[in-house]
């Protein structure tokens, strides 16, 4: 059975090499980069043999359908930019794909926060599907898949598999850039409460009057102690913060939208 693997970037050239290696044991490497993008991404996705077209930036889910749109297998595996697939990981979707138990998949994302793999603050995120069996939604920021019957998939259902070989999500090297970035994104996420009338998790927003504490607080406590980031030393704590801060920012945003 065939397998694309499906990049959306922009402005990506420090990372995107590295992400493309770890993908040449597929079929074919669909990349749709940013219009806006002004570095040689572009040229990198091409020299590794990627399928490139440059479009206009229209939100993550819209950019998503149309690179799922471009593919040509009957398996796609979706991956950022700024990822790996880990050699396990590799050998895991191969077997995957050959066995086909499952019509979409999650995958374990371990990220690499100030340089350190953050073991207990891991997520999982369905990354790899058959290209007939879901799409994205049109979400501008934090878009879900939802299958081809209209149903979101929802982690844990027993229609869906779960590989757990990790794939690498690199993120900030530092302080400064991951905050920078954090700015559009609660920008973005704002919007997108106003409008939907849901937090990004797809749960209502709660009429509490003092919100983004009761988020912030909420989030640093789950990660830290509940999930364990204590036990990832300082970049745990961090992680944890940082997320608790970006609670704070994205609900004092929404209350200003």
């Amino acid at each position: 059975m065939s397998l694309s693997a499906a990049i959306i970037a922009k402005n990506a050239e420090g990372s995107l090499e590295h992400t493309l290696r770890s993908v040449q044991f597929v079929d074919e490497i669909v990349v749709v980069v940013d219009s806006s993008s002004t570095d040689k991404t572009a040229q990198i996705a091409k020299k590794y043999g990627a399928i490139v077209f440059e479009r206009p930036w229209a939100g993550y889910g819209q950019q998503k359908n149309f690179a799922l749109e471009q593919t040509s297998s009957e398996w796609v595996l979706f991956i950022d930019a700024d990822e790996e697939v880990s050699s396990e990981l590799q050998e895991a979707i191969k077997l995957a794909v050959a066995n086909g138990h499952h019509d979409v998949y999650w995958i374990r994302v371990i990220t690499v926060f100030l340089g350190k793999p953050l073991h207990r603050l891991y997520g999982h995120n369905p990354r790899l599907l058959k290209r007939s069996a879901a799409r994205w939604t049109n979400s501008f920021v934090h878009e879900q898949l939802v299958t081809s019957d209209g149903d979101d998939v929802k982690f844990g259902d027993r229609d869906h598999g779960l590989l757990t070989a990790p794939l690498l999500h690199y993120s900030h090297p530092t302080l400064a850039s991951y905050i920078q970035k954090m700015h559009q994104y609660t920008t973005l996420d704002a919007r997108q409460m106003r409008s939907t009338g849901k937090l990004r998790s797809g749960k209502p927003i709660p009429s509490h009057p003092l919100l983004p504490l009761h988020l912030s607080v909420k989030q640093f406590v789950k990660l830290y102690f509940y999930r364990r980031g204590i036990l990832d030393g300082f970049a745990g704590f961090m992680w944890s913060l940082m997320s608790a801060y970006y609670e704070w920012e994205m609900a004092t945003k929404y209350k200003r939208v």
